[in-house]
């Protein structure tokens, strides 16, 4: 299967939706996401690893107008696996879950995973969570415009193709570029929960 480069992923992620929220954990999806989008007002949690799906579906109840993805990495998936059950069970219609997947942990040296996670096999077997596997810019737009949400889609990336280490993110700075960001799709009455959401980054 041909593989594509995390940044592309982030970039065609930003393109097909961009307006949406973003929250991506430590990592590769947090460097690629900064890269692509030059730093824009997304959440990026740093050194939260395994807490990116859950916070985006925290998002996603809070803000239902708007348009939110989850950017993850295969090992922070395979931390937080549980957490595809409760998007199942929950079944918001704004989210859409995107992992990119090389098979290794390549921010701690590329050890391999210990499992093929099989991550769109699992998720489209849960009720109510449909997904996809891609390993191109074009079947990853066409899989983020007509899969039924909440979705996963498995993007297959180039092993060893980490964009590099982030450089320091403040996290005050983060939280009020956010919710900025939140601010900006006019709903008010979401303010205060979305501060809420981000008080302890």
């Amino acid at each position: 299967m041909v593989a594509v480069e995390p940044t592309d992923v982030a970039a065609v992620v930003l393109a097909t939706h961009p307006d949406a929220l973003v929250v991506a954990a430590l990592g590769t999806a947090t460097s690629a996401l900064r890269l692509a989008s030059d730093d824009g007002p997304h959440l990026y949690l740093g050194g939260a690893m395994g807490s990116a799906l859950a916070t985006a579906l925290g998002v996603a109840e809070a803000v239902p107008e708007r348009a939110v993805v989850a950017l993850l990495g295969d090992g922070e998936l395979l931390m937080s696996a549980n957490g595809l059950w409760s998007v199942a069970a929950y079944r918001p219609a704004n989210l859409v879950a995107v992992v990119l997947n090389d098979g290794h942990y390549s921010i701690t040296g590329g050890q391999p995973l210990p499992v093929d996670p099989c991550f769109a096999d699992v998720a489209g077997a849960l009720p109510g969570l449909s997904a996809a596997r891609v390993s191109d810019g074009r079947n990853l737009r066409d899989a983020l415009l007509g899969l039924p949400r909440p979705a996963l889609v498995e993007a297959v990336v180039e092993t060893g193709s980490r964009p590099g280490p982030s450089p320091f993110v403040d996290p005050g700075s983060v939280r009020t570029q956010f919710t900025a960001a939140v601010r900006a799709a006019g709903r008010r009455d979401t303010e205060q929960e979305v501060t809420t959401c981000t008080a302890d980054l």
